[in-house]
């Protein structure tokens, strides 16, 4: 049988078939993600049994025969929502595991919410106070807050009012601890069973794939909210074709108008789907039931979207706007996965970052227009386009490019081919593609083209380069950078400086030295001080030390800088017996690169320290290294041609707790431990 054919007795195809086996492999994987929490919750043991077994018998499943409409069918059925369930469910089990071990909020938009509800039920308008006691009160990271380019944190409520509304019903009940991440945990779990309810039989496993991948659950419990407006979306893009065949078809514009009342991202949805059912009616019907038709869309999100946020437009306007636009107009720091990341790590462009706003605006009306004059070539990827607009933002993180996925993969299978059989005004549905189209069309693709080489042309204004670092010793972090900033644009810069680590920007850094301002083509030597322990890079990895300004907005950046390049092993790894007081024992401490590959370098100082950790305190241990006196900590040994330091370690004393022995090398220039070996403990006894 030839892949993907049907027989007579067997309904299931090979795709289906391997969906299905996915299904397995991913309740095998949520098996093993909570083996180790087994440890200190005996009844995980139940769920991890349960998911496992499940997977390898929903594997089994999908390999039986199944022909259409018989007991195995239905038995089939059965085991695929009850596989859904177990699966959300340990999804939810999952996250609670994640909030034991970090219970602080991971973002300032989840403490916003959560306060901004908290300030309803006592009867206060939200947008008229700050958002800065919710840092505090919710235990959220200075790097979980969203900055300015000036330095100074975001405290303006910044979304509609749906996004804090949802808490108020369970905090006016009483329940405030971990509400925020409760919620996001539960949309994620709705959305999953929506899209497993929605999707054709067929393909119907994939949203249990969907619903597993790390991006979405990292989120949900990290904290970004989009997860919210993600089962509205999935509802609205249910057969969103069919509005106005039906009043239960109103329902698609109520829930989209509910999901933009959340956040602002599915705003941009509106005109593509306004476009869309106008050109389909348009076909059947012509342009007045077009206009119609639309119009009524329109007017229902736009009244779904009002009901919740009436009250607080009636109560100060002014502050209502200025919260909703806030993450448009409040001049944010630049960072996410899009055309931005050039400019934050590879140093291409960042001299503008108008260009790229200027390049999402011009990006959007092109894709409006090629969208309406290809109509229906895009017709089924409706829902992702706006992803595509705000991948050149220069704010594009993660969250943004995949919140609307979910959706689109609903609305994709579920809406009806385009056709135009039947049409009462045949020929209408196709836009003609004229000569205006054409020349619209080419002209907004060479502004585009244009704005976003400008955009990556552009260069930093000012040439950054870290010259020196202060760590804070076994720490291992860095709390003082020397800086050498040039400016090289025609204008005077004020720099504010912060670092760019995995992905995300620091709280801004304090200048301990150098000048405020940088007239033209002059330079000058800057020493920035951390402001916090979480600003603190590792010097284990790298980080980039990024500089912004205002008039115009950009953004110079270092590039990636790794303080240290090289690490030191110990052999033997572990001395699982105990060693005699008096006995000689060798350790080996190899240089080795960041791969693991030893290095083959001699004469290369490696530092062996001791200490014993009580659990009173710390203790000075009394062992002796390298015929050093007893108790001289640390001690230093040269590689030899193998690149390999020699240490023989005598105990001189026995001791109920072992003594602890670590390995590091010492930068040159600025004398920083780095590169820690492994900790090796040795427990002496006496004859």
């Amino acid at each position: 049988m030839a892949v993907g054919q049907e027989t007579a007795d067997d309904g299931a195809s090979w795709p289906e078939r391997l969906w299905w086996t996915l299904v397995g492999c991913t309740l095998l994987n949520w098996s093993v993600a909570l083996l180790g929490a087994t440890t200190s919750f005996a009844w995980m043991g139940a769920l991890v049994v349960l998911t496992g077994a499940l997977g390898l018998l929903t594997i089994l499943a999908s390999w039986l025969p199944q022909a259409r409409g018989g007991v195995l069918e239905r038995q089939r059925w059965v085991l695929g929502w009850f596989a859904a369930l177990v699966l959300v469910g340990t999804f939810v089990a999952w996250s609670f595991i994640q909030v034991r071990a970090a219970p602080g909020y991971g973002t300032d938009e989840l403490a916003f919410d959560q306060y901004a509800g908290q300030l309803v039920v006592h009867g206060l308008n939200p947008y008229v106070h700050s958002m800065a006691p919710s840092f505090s009160q919710f235990r959220v990271s200075p790097d979980g807050y969203t900055y300015s380019l000036s330095g100074s944190p975001v405290t303006q409520l910044s979304y509609p009012a749906l996004a804090f509304l949802l808490y108020v019903p369970l905090l006016a009940l009483g329940w405030s601890s971990q509400l925020a991440v409760a919620l996001n945990v539960a949309a994620w779990g709705l959305t999953v069973l929506l899209l497993f309810a929605a999707l054709p039989t067929r393909v119907r496993p994939a949203a249990l794939v969907l619903g597993s991948v790390a991006i979405y659950v990292s989120y949900a419990v990290g904290g970004i909210t989009d997860v919210l407006f993600m089962p509205l979306l999935v509802g609205a893009a249910y057969r969103w074709d069919r509005f106005g065949e039906s009043r239960i078809t109103y329902a698609g514009p109520v829930l989209l108008g509910l999901a933009m009342a959340v956040k602002q991202t599915p705003w941009l949805l509106l005109p593509f789907l306004v476009c869309a059912l106008a050109i389909d009616e348009h076909a059947r019907a012509g342009a007045k039931a077009a206009f119609r038709r639309s119009a009524r869309y329109v007017a229902v999100v736009a009244a779904a979207f009002l009901a919740p946020n009436l009250p607080f437009v009636f109560m100060s306007p002014n502050a209502w706007v200025k919260g909703v636009l806030t993450p448009i107009t409040s001049h944010l720091v630049p960072a996410g996965q899009g055309a931005v990341a050039l400019s934050l790590f590879l140093k291409v462009g960042g001299g503008s970052l108008a260009a790229f706003t200027a390049a999402t605006v011009i990006l959007a009306l092109l894709l409006i227009l090629i969208y309406v004059g290809t109509y229906p070539l895009l017709r089924m990827a409706t829902f992702v386009l706006p992803a595509l607009i705000l991948f050149f933002a220069s704010r594009s993180y993660g969250n943004y490019l995949v919140a609307l996925i979910p959706a689109a993969v609903v609305g994709a299978v579920t809406i009806r081919p385009f056709s135009r059989q039947g049409e009462t005004h045949p020929g209408r549905g196709r836009i003609r593609r004229s000569r205006r189209w054409l020349a619209a069309v080419s002209l907004g693709a060479a502004l585009m083209t244009a704005t976003v080489v400008y955009a990556l042309a552009d260069g930093q204004p000012l040439k950054v380069r870290v010259t020196g670092i202060r760590t804070t010793g076994q720490l291992a972090t860095v709390e003082q950078i020397s800086l050498y900033v040039a400016n090289v644009s025609g204008g005077t810069v004020r720099p504010a400086f912060a670092l760019e680590e995995g992905g995300g920007i620091t709280t801004f850094w304090h200048v301990a030295q150098g000048p405020g301002s940088l007239l033209p083509d002059t330079s000058a030597n800057y020493t920035i001080v951390s402001p916090n322990f979480p600003a603190q890079p590792s010097i284990a990895g790298g980080f980039s030390v990024v500089a912004f300004s205002r008039g115009p907005a950009a953004v110079s950046s270092t590039g990636p800088y790794e303080a240290t390049a090289l690490h030191v092993a110990l052999t033997p790894i572990a001395i699982n017996q105990a060693v005699r007081v008096g006995s000689s024992l060798i350790v080996r401490a190899a240089l080795l690169d960041q791969l693991d590959r030893p290095i083959h370098r001699a004469g290369v100082p490696i530092y062996l320290g001791q200490i014993i950790y009580d659990q009173s305190g710390l203790e000075l241990s009394e062992a002796r290294i390298n015929h050093e006196p007893p108790g001289q900590t640390p001690v230093m040994a040269r590689t030899n041609n193998d690149g390999v330091a020699i240490f023989r370690i005598v105990g001189t004393q026995s001791s109920p707790d072992p003594i602890y022995f670590e390995a590091n090398l010492v930068q040159k220039r600025e004398f920083y431990p780095y590169g820690y070996s492994e900790i090796l403990p040795i427990r002496f006894v006496s004859r």
